[in-house]
């Protein structure tokens, strides 16, 4: 199965010089991934399915490698206290990191799109809080040129799925998962991410499980899992 939209791909290409350069600086040592992506009750974790603005909100604060910084208090019309995505979303837009709700109205259902996607990570790469808690975020996005998606307005307002997400952040972040590897596989408890064919398969299972591993030349080998 081939990727629907380029995003993925761009992402993959403009990501490998900073991938070596970690890849390199890491060999051997143990690190550990923490989960950034979660399933749902009934076992899935539907790559298919599209991000909202609201979800990306709390996929990116469980990315966050360092304690935010107090920011200023925000409010959202369509982000009431009561929402599950209230803690992320103002913590987030407080520190300016979400380009989203200059009207009052953050639109949390909305889905997420590329140009979108870029222009929250423009923000992690430009500003001091973002390169603070975002360090690994901000560095690859930083080395990174736009000129491929730019040039494709249809790319630039496609939503994100769940799956091009996960590649994108795990290619950004120089997580390398390997399909083969045993411990990634048993992993694999989400029954609609079963197909090892699938070209999302590792990148799902690499996002949704906390794990330990060590970078060797072939790759990322997982080490425990939890």
């Amino acid at each position: 199965m081939r990727m629907k939209k380029r995003l993925p791909e761009i992402l993959c290409m403009a990501a490998v010089l900073v991938g070596l350069l970690a890849l390199a600086a890491q060999a051997g040592a143990e690190q550990t991934h923490r989960a950034y992506l979660y399933g749902y009750p009934d076992g899935t974790i539907r790559p298919e399915a599209e991000v909202s603005r609201a979800a990306f909100a709390c996929i990116l604060l469980r990315l966050a490698e360092n304690e935010l910084p107090e920011g200023a208090r925000v409010r959202f019309w369509d982000v009431p206290g009561t929402s599950w995505a209230y803690a992320a979303v103002t913590r987030l837009a407080g520190l300016g990191l979400l380009p989203f709700g200059s009207d009052g109205w953050f639109r949390p259902d909305a889905g997420l799109t590329w140009r979108d996607f870029s222009g929250v990570l423009d923000k992690l790469a430009q500003t001091e809080a973002g390169r603070a808690a975002f360090p690994v975020l901000a560095a690859a996005w930083s080395e990174k040129t736009l000129a491929a998606a730019e040039a494709d307005e249809t790319a630039a307002e496609a939503v994100l799925t769940r799956a091009e997400l996960a590649r994108a952040l795990n290619s950004l972040l120089g997580r390398c998962p390997d399909g083969q590897d045993a411990q990634l596989q048993a992993a694999a408890w989400y029954r609609d991410n079963q197909d090892q064919t699938a070209w999302y398969y590792a990148d799902l299972i690499e996002a949704s499980a906390d794990h330990t591993c060590r970078f060797l030349p072939q790759g990322e080998q997982w080490t425990a899992i939890g």
